[in-house]
C-alpha cells in the first residue's frame, strides 16, 4: 500500500534509457533506467513519474531496448550512471557523496487489496471449554482505499467474511459453535522501514451455538514481514519446492538492535551533512501566510 518515492540527483535523471527488468521469479518491469551500481537499479516504470530503486539480488537480468545486457544472474555487467557506461569497479561517480543526498519520502497511496488467511486457535477462553475441538479457520478480507493516510500511518475501511467451526471432542457430529461471519471495521497500521505492523476492530454478524446469526465484535493484530528480503529460497519453500529455510545475507538486519544501527549510521550521516553545509535548523518553525519556511515535503 506504499509506493516508495526516492528523490536522486538531477544529474540522475538527465540520461535515462529504455529497459526491461527481469525478476528472479520471472515477472518483469519496463521503464526508463537512469542510474545501474554494483548493488542496486533506479528505474522509471514506466506510466509513473518517479524513480524506484530495485536491489540486485532480486533481479535476474537487465536489458536495453538496444540490446545491450547490463546484468545478468543477480551481477552488474556494465555500470550505467549520467548517460555514460562503466566497467564494474570503474566508476567516475562519486557514490558515497551521491548517497548522502538521497532523501526517501514514504508516500501511501489508498487502493483497493484481496487478502485470504487461514489460523488455527491455540489459546481459548474459558467459555469454550464446551466446544473443545478446535478447527482451521478461514478468512477472505478486502481493503478499501478509503480512510485516513498520512507519512507512514494508515488506517482504512476493511471488509471480511471468515468461517470457524468449534467441535465437542466426544462428539463431532453434535452441536458445534461455528460458521460464517461477516464484518465490517478499521485496519489502523503502522510502517516501520519495510515493515509493516497493523490491528484490526471489527463488528458484523456471527453464527452461534444455536445456529442463528448474531452480533459481536472482534479485534486482532498482525505483523508484515517482506520475506523476499530476509530469506534466500523463500519463492522455492512457497512453491513447496524447498522445506529447508537458507537465511539471506542481511537476515540478521530486522532485528531490534540491527535496525537501531542502522537508523543511527543514517542520523547521524545526515546530521553531520546538515551541519557541514551550514544547514542545520535551530530555530522553531511555525508556518504562517507571511512565513517562509522551506518546506520538505
Amino acid at each position: 500500500m506504499r509506493v516508495i518515492l526516492i528523490t536522486i540527483l538531477f544529474s540522475n535523471l538527465l540520461f535515462p534509457v529504455g529497459g526491461v527488468i527481469i525478476f528472479n521469479d520471472g515477472t518483469t518491469i519496463e521503464g526508463d533506467v537512469t542510474n545501474v551500481d554494483e548493488s542496486s537499479i533506479f528505474i522509471t516504470p514506466m506510466g509513473l513519474t518517479f524513480p524506484e530503486e530495485i536491489r540486485m539480488e532480486n533481479v535476474d537480468s537487465l536489458k536495453l531496448y538496444d540490446g545491450k545486457l547490463l546484468v545478468a544472474n543477480n551481477k552488474a555487467l556494465i555500470l550505467y550512471a549520467n548517460g555514460e557506461y562503466f566497467e564494474p569497479g570503474i566508476s567516475e561517480v562519486n557514490d558515497n557523496e551521491d548517497y548522502k543526498d538521497y532523501e526517501v519520502e514514504y508516500v501511501l497511496v489508498p487502493n483497493w487489496s484481496l487478502n485470504l488467511y487461514t489460523g488455527y486457535p491455540i489459546i481459548k477462553a474459558s467459555s469454550f471449554d464446551y466446544f473443545d475441538k478446535s478447527n482451521l479457520l478461514f478468512g477472505l478480507s478486502v481493503g478499501s482505499p478509503f480512510g485516513l493516510f498520512g507519512d507512514d500511518f494508515y488506517m482504512n475501511v476493511i471488509a471480511e467474511f471468515a468461517y470457524y467451526n468449534f467441535q465437542q471432542s466426544n462428539d463431532l457430529e453434535g452441536q458445534n459453535f461455528g460458521g460464517p461471519a461477516l464484518q465490517i471495521g478499521l485496519s489502523p497500521g503502522l510502517f516501520i522501514g519495510e515493515t509493516s505492523v497493523s490491528l484490526t476492530a471489527c463488528t458484523g454478524l456471527y453464527q452461534n451455538d444455536k445456529g442463528s446469526m448474531t452480533s459481536g465484535f472482534i479485534a486482532g493484530g498482525s505483523i508484515d514481514i517482506p520475506l523476499g528480503n530476509i530469506l534466500e529460497n523463500y519463492i522455492d519453500i512457497v512453491n513447496g519446492k524447498a522445506d529447508k529455510i537458507v537465511r539471506a545475507v542481511n537476515y540478521d538486519r530486522f532485528y531490534d538492535n540491527e535496525l537501531i544501527e542502522w537508523w543511527r549510521k543514517l542520523a547521524t550521516k545526515r546530521f553531520n551533512k546538515l551541519k557541514e553545509d551550514g544547514r542545520l535548523r535551530k530555530d522553531l518553525e511555525i508556518w504562517t501566510r507571511d512565513s517562509k519556511i522551506d518546506i520538505i515535503r
